[in-house]
C-alpha cells in the first residue's frame, strides 16, 4: 500500500480492439486519427459517415480532458489545484476577516497590560477671594484679599505582583493676603508623599486586573489555533469544491456525447421509417430519450454553473476579481498515494494536537483562572496602608528674602516628616454574592472537564468513519477499475464483431458511452479517495 500510484483515463483503444487489416481495401482516403474502419457492408450503416463521425466522437474522448462550456466575451482562465489553493489562503474573503482576529487579540493583550503601566497626573489651581474685614484682627483695613496657586504633579502604579498600589505626589503652593498677620507673604510650599496598599487576604494572590491579563493571553494562543483551523479547513473546502467543479465539466461532456447518441438514433429510425423497415410508432421511444438527453444535458449545465460558483466563492476578492468574471478550466488530474490506515493511532494523535481540543483545553485554562479569582473574592478584605510624607515652607518676610526655593530646600531637610501605618478591613456578612459567583464558576469549570470529553468522543468517532472512508473508497475504487476494465474489453468485443459486419454503429456507440461511463465512475471513484485521504488528514488536526 506505499508504493505510489497516478491514474491518467485515456481512451485510446487497447491493442486487442485494433480491427484486423482488410485483404483487398477499396482505394479511400486515410479515416482521420481514432476513427473507427469502415468496411461493413453499405446497409449496416444507416446514415452513413454521419453515424461514423459520432461513433469516433465518443471514441476520442478522453475522460478528464473535458473543456467548460465557453461563453462568448469571457476569458477561460486554466487554474491548477494549488494555484486554486495558493489563491484562496491570499484572497479568500473569509479567511481575511479570521486573520484579522490575532490582530484584535494582540491590542486586547496590549489593553490588559496597560493596566500596570504607571498613571501620571498633574493640576493647576489660580484661586482669588475677597471679602468684607469684620475683626481688627484680620489685619486689613476693609477687605481681606487672598490669592492662591497650586502646582501639583502625581504618579500611581498598580504592581502586577501581590495585587500592591504605589502612589506619588508632589504638590506645590503659593499663597498671598493682603492682611498684615501672615509670617510670609508670599509664601510657598512644597510637599512630598509616597504612599503604598498591600492586600493581605482578598486580591493577594490574584484579582480581577492580573486574572483579565492571564486570560488575554490564553486567548490570543487561542486565537491562532482558531486561524489555524480555519486556514485548513478552506484549503479542505477548496479542494472539494475544485474536485467538483472538474466533475461537472465531465457530467457536461458525457450528456453531450449521450444526446449526441440519442439524435443519431433518432435520425437512423427516421431513414428506416422512410424506407419503410420500421413502423411510426416505434420512432416515439427515441425521441423521448432524445428528450430526456436534452433535459439531463441542461440539468449537467446547471450543475456546472452552480459548481463554478462555489469555487469562485472561495478563490475570488471580490465580484470585481478578473477570476469571478473568468470561466475557470481545472486542469489538474487526481494523482494519489495509497495510504496505510492506522485508526488507533490516527485517534491518538488527533486528540493529543487537534485544534478543537486544544482550544478545550483553553478554554478549560480559563475556567480555572475564573473559579481561582472568585475563590479569592470570598475572603474578606485586609489592606496594609503606609505612607511618608515631607513638607516644606519659604516665602517673603519682614526680616528675610525668600522664594519657592526656599520652600524646596526645607523639604531636602528632612526636618519635617509625616509617616503613617494603618489597616483597612471590609467583610460583607455572609459573603452572598462572592458565595454565588464561586458555586457558578466551578459549575462552569467542570463543564468545561465535560466539554472536553465530549470533544475527545468526537474526535474519536470523526477520525474512526475517516479512516473507514479512506478503506471503503479504495474498495470502491477497485470496483470501479474492474468495471473499465469490463467496460473497455466489451467495447473492444462490440467494435471486433462492427469489423466482421455482425454489429451496427449503435450498439458500438453505446458500447463506448457505456465505457465513458464506466471512465467517469472511476474518476469519480480516485476524486473520492483523494478526497478521503485529505479528510483523514485534516481530522487528525483541524477540527470543522
Amino acid at each position: 500500500m506505499g508504493m505510489a500510484l497516478a491514474f491518467g483515463l485515456t481512451a485510446t483503444m487497447s491493442a486487442q480492439q485494433t480491427p484486423p487489416p482488410q485483404t483487398t481495401p477499396p482505394p479511400q482516403t486515410p479515416p482521420p486519427s481514432g476513427s473507427l474502419p469502415q468496411t461493413m457492408p453499405q446497409q449496416q450503416q444507416p446514415t452513413g459517415s454521419a453515424t461514423s463521425a459520432n461513433i469516433t466522437a465518443i471514441a476520442q474522448y478522453v475522460v478528464g480532458q473535458a473543456k467548460p462550456p465557453v461563453t462568448p466575451g469571457v476569458p477561460v482562465k486554466e487554474l491548477t489545484l494549488d494555484d486554486a489553493i495558493q489563491i484562496a489562503l491570499e484572497k479568500n474573503l473569509d479567511l481575511q476577516v479570521a486573520k484579522m482576529n490575532p490582530l484584535i487579540q494582540d491590542y486586547n493583550l496590549v489593553q490588559a497590560r496597560a493596566a500596570y503601566k504607571p498613571t501620571l497626573t498633574g493640576t493647576f489651581n489660580q484661586n482669588h477671594a475677597s471679602s468684607q474685614s469684620t475683626n481688627r484682627l484680620d489685619g486689613v483695613v476693609s477687605l481681606n484679599i487672598s490669592q492662591a496657586q497650586q502646582y501639583n504633579l502625581g504618579l500611581n502604579q498598580r504592581m502586577q505582583w501581590y495585587g500592591g498600589q504605589l502612589g506619588l505626589s508632589f504638590n506645590n503652593g503659593r499663597s498671598y493676603t493682603n492682611s498684615s498677620n501672615s509670617t510670609f507673604n508670599p509664601s510657598y510650599n512644597s510637599n512630598l508623599r509616597v504612599n503604598y496598599t498591600q492586600p493581605l487576604l482578598a486580591n493577594f494572590k490574584i484579582d480581577n486586573q492580573r486574572n483579565a491579563l492571564k486570560t488575554n493571553v490564553i486567548q490570543r494562543q487561542m486565537s491562532d489555533v482558531a486561524l489555524q483551523s480555519t486556514i485548513e479547513n478552506t484549503k479542505s473546502s477548496v479542494r472539494n469544491a475544485y474536485w467538483a467543479l472538474r466533475q461537472a465539466i465531465e457530467r457536461i461532456e458525457i450528456q453531450r456525447l449521450s444526446l449526441l447518441l440519442a439524435q443519431q438514433v433518432v435520425a437512423d429510425n427516421k431513414v428506416k421509417v422512410e424506407i419503410g423497415t420500421m413502423a411510426p410508432i416505434d420512432q416515439t421511444t427515441a425521441e423521448v430519450q432524445e428528450a430526456q438527453s436534452e433535459q439531463a444535458l441542461l440539468n449537467a449545465q446547471v450543475q456546472w454553473t452552480t459548481a463554478e460558483l462555489v469555487l469562485k466563492r472561495l478563490i475570488v476578492g471580490g465580484p470585481d476579481d478578473e477570476l469571478y468574471k473568468s470561466t475557470l478550466n481545472p486542469t489538474t488530474s487526481p494523482g494519489f498515494e495509497l495510504q496505510n490506515v492506522d485508526i488507533a493511532s490516527a485517534i491518538q494523535n488527533a486528540t493529543a494536537q487537534r485544534t478543537d481540543i486544544v482550544q478545550q483545553r483553553q478554554n478549560l485554562d480559563v475556567s480555572n483562572l475564573n473559579l481561582e479569582v472568585s475563590k479569592d473574592a470570598t475572603k474578606p478584605q485586609l489592606d496594609l496602608t503606609g505612607s511618608y510624607q515631607l513638607a516644606g515652607t519659604g516665602g517673603l518676610s519682614s526680616t528675610q528674602q525668600g522664594n519657592y526655593f526656599d520652600a524646596l530646600f526645607a523639604l531636602g531637610t528632612l526636618n519635617t516628616p509625616t509617616w503613617t501605618v494603618g489597616l483597612n478591613f471590609n467583610y460583607p456578612i455572609g459573603m452572598a454574592a462572592a458565595r454565588a459567583s464561586y458555586a457558578r464558576a466551578e459549575i462552569q469549570r467542570n463543564q468545561a472537564v465535560e466539554g472536553i470529553k465530549v470533544t475527545e468522543l468526537q474526535i474519536a468517532t470523526e477520525v474512526t468513519n475517516a479512516g473507514l472512508a479512506v478503506q471503503n473508497s479504495w474498495l470502491q475504487f477497485q470496483a470501479a477499475q474492474k468495471s473499465r476494465q469490463a467496460a473497455e474489453k466489451n467495447a473492444a468485443a462490440e467494435q471486433t464483431r462492427f469489423d466482421v459486419g455482425m454489429s451496427n454503429p449503435y450498439n458500438v456507440a453505446t458500447a463506448l458511452n457505456n465505457l465513458t461511463n464506466a471512465r467517469l465512475g472511476e474518476l469519480q471513484a480516485i476524486v473520492n479517495y483523494v478526497n478521503a485521504v485529505a479528510e483523514f488528514d485534516r481530522v487528525q488536526r483541524v477540527g470543522r
